[in-house]
């Protein structure tokens, strides 16, 4: 595959952007050129758009590894990209747009398949309306994707009102700088703004397999008894290195989803106890008591904020179910044990995929996903009772 790019500048602090100049030069790219003749020449260019990706980064992000990243993206999506890289630190005001063609060969003869892109810099007061500059930039009648490559903030006004173009945003909670307040701000801004309900996480993506494997035990008949007579969940995870003594957001997700799925509830009034690397939170589950304990793993590099097991026990120790990565990362593997008894159920590869490949995935989906809101407002309820102890 290769990238082709063309850039031409088309804005400026004291001007704004010139979305009219911007979309001419865009239509003049797909002119084809003339041959000897002054004919138009035969284009080995497919010009495809299947839909409106805005991406918004801050200045300190590598501009290089998100070029590479939607070269990835391209290949399954091509589409009109509208990048913004924002820097909110700066007092003077920037305002540069440029737009290029993303192109990607499939091989030796083949037509190139090619998407475009609007880059916008900005910075200082101008980042308050460059939202207007986008809105017109949009191709109608296809999906409008926002990307949030940042924390979302509740009263952050452009993204209120990037969010409000988009049928679908993305974000990624692996991500959160204090995990805690930024997932318990998540959950306010779905709970409170329902124009924001349809949201992916590239963090809850990653959870896919592990959800998979955990729902497999419910369909093994002889398990079934145990699992409704869960008394204890341990989610071990490597914590993150932005916040070491907070819980890393995919285990709160983790026990969000197993909550909310099996009606598990935090007690009225309920805090947690911290014990050495542990955290405690007492639920309940039909009028009776089921203990929650996220585990803090000694840090391992490359695993940073992700979880490695999962430990569902049930009754005072009768029977046991887990499912865990190997010590190489490579692996899911799932045991049971009921009495004695205990069985290997599956051994599986560890879902290994770029972030380009992952938001892939996300750019497939339309629809609201109601158990992730669901999920996060459970995990907001638990973290609550830690901010409470």
């Amino acid at each position: 595959m290769e990238t082709q790019t063309h850039e031409i500048a088309a804005g400026s602090a004291a001007k704004g952007i010139d979305v009219g100049k911007l979309e001419k030069e865009l239509a003049a790219m797909w002119q084809p050129s003339e041959d000897a003749e002054g004919k138009p020449a035969e284009s080995g260019v497919t010009r495809v758009c299947v839909l409106n990706l805005v991406v918004y980064a801050a200045h300190h992000e590598d501009r290089a590894e998100i070029d590479a990243l939607l070269d990835e993206v391209s290949e399954q999506t091509p589409s009109r990209a509208l990048i913004l890289i924002a820097d909110r630190e700066a007092e003077s005001g920037k305002l540069e747009a440029y737009v290029s063609t993303r192109c990607q060969a499939s091989g030796k003869g083949a037509k190139q398949v090619c998407g475009e892109q609007v880059t916008i810099e900005a910075s200082g007061p101008v980042l308050e309306s460059v939202s207007s500059a986008i809105e017109p930039l949009l191709v109608p009648d296809v999906p409008v994707f926002l990307w949030w490559k940042d924390i979302p903030h509740y009263d952050d006004k452009l993204f209120n009102r990037l969010a409000g173009m988009a049928d679908r945003i993305v974000i990624d909670s692996l991500a959160f700088d204090h995990p805690h307040s930024d997932l318990l701000r998540l959950a306010e801004i779905l709970r409170d703004q329902p124009q924001f309900m349809r949201v992916s996480d590239l963090n809850w993506g990653r959870l896919t397999s592990w959800r998979s494997l955990l729902a497999s035990f419910w369909d093994v008949a002889d398990y079934r008894p145990h699992l409704e007579k869960i008394s204890s969940v341990v989610v071990e995870y490597d914590p993150p290195d932005v916040a070491p003594d907070e819980i890393a957001p995919q285990a709160s997700l983790m026990l969000g989803w197993l909550a909310s799925r099996l009606g598990w509830e935090v007690e009225p009034g309920g805090v947690a106890r911290r014990e050495g690397n542990a955290i405690h939170i007492r639920l309940s589950v039909g009028g009776q008591p089921l203990e929650v304990e996220f585990r803090a793993r000694d840090d391992r590099q490359g695993s940073d904020g992700l979880i490695a097991s999962v430990t569902l026990t049930a009754g005072d120790g009768d029977a046991e179910f887990y499912v865990a990565v190997n010590q190489e990362w490579t692996k899911l593997e799932t045991a049971a044990r009921v009495g004695d008894m205990r069985a290997i159920d599956r051994v599986v590869s560890y879902e290994q995929k770029t972030e380009g490949q992952r938001l892939s995935r996300e750019l497939s989906l339309t629809m609201r996903d109601r158990i992730y809101e669901s999920t996060i407002a459970t995990a907001a309820g638990m973290l609550q009772a830690i901010t409470r102890s």
